[in-house]
């Protein structure tokens, strides 16, 4: 999916490979990722923990923040779960590292619980670090400017600021696709459950 949170992501593997490290990418959508866990939710420090576990415990790892993921439902005790999951699950690593690929808009002491598990929370630009810090009450020190290179590429002559993939929001009559996180067995039950529901109101509205 274009966007920043997908440039984040890249940019993150590419500076762990510079470092000469393997890397084992997770997404919480299946996709292009080796394994597909989703580490979102309040259940998503225990899953971050079971990853780490299938690794034989690496010394570091990287989460990307995005709109939405990890933190899917915004309800503040849902927020509060999956911030104090993550961060329990975070030291339990050497060394991590929070990508802030966009802002989560969560509540100030989830985001700042996060903040303050990682080692390094790193973000694109100075506006960004000056936006977050304001947001959620933080020094501007918490954050680490890296440059991202825009996903995808731009073309020759093309500003940031275009509309279309470069700035999704910005762009009337773009639409948005998620890929389905359940598996196809899944979605042929709940078919089926709403296709009951359907004729048995008609029966009943006979």
């Amino acid at each position: 999916m274009p966007g920043p949170a997908t440039a984040a992501t890249l940019a993150a593997v590419r500076r762990v490979w510079d470092e000469g490290c393997t890397v084992r990418v997770v997404s919480f959508r299946p996709g292009a990722a080796d394994i597909s866990v989703p580490v979102a939710g309040p259940l998503a420090g225990w899953r971050l923990e079971q990853i780490r576990r299938h690794y034989g415990q690496p010394p570091a790892v990287v989460l990307v923040l995005q709109a939405g993921v990890p933190f899917i439902d915004h309800r503040y005790p849902a927020q509060l779960a999956t911030a104090g999951g993550l961060a329990v699950a975070l030291r339990r690593f050497p060394r991590s590292t929070v990508v802030v690929g966009e802002d989560p808009r969560i509540s100030p002491a989830s985001f700042r619980a996060l903040v303050r598990a990682a080692g390094e929370v790193i973000v694109d630009s100075e506006t960004m670090a000056a936006a977050l810090a304001e947001r959620y009450n933080l020094q501007l020190g918490a954050f680490s400017v890296v440059e991202l290179e825009p996903y995808p590429p731009l073309p020759p002559g093309a500003e940031l600021g275009t509309g279309g993939l470069y700035r999704p929001r910005a762009a009337r009559g773009l639409t948005l696709v998620e890929m389905p996180t359940t598996t196809l067995a899944e979605r042929v039950r709940a078919r089926g459950r709403l296709s009951r529901a359907a004729l048995l109101r008609r029966l009943r509205g006979r």
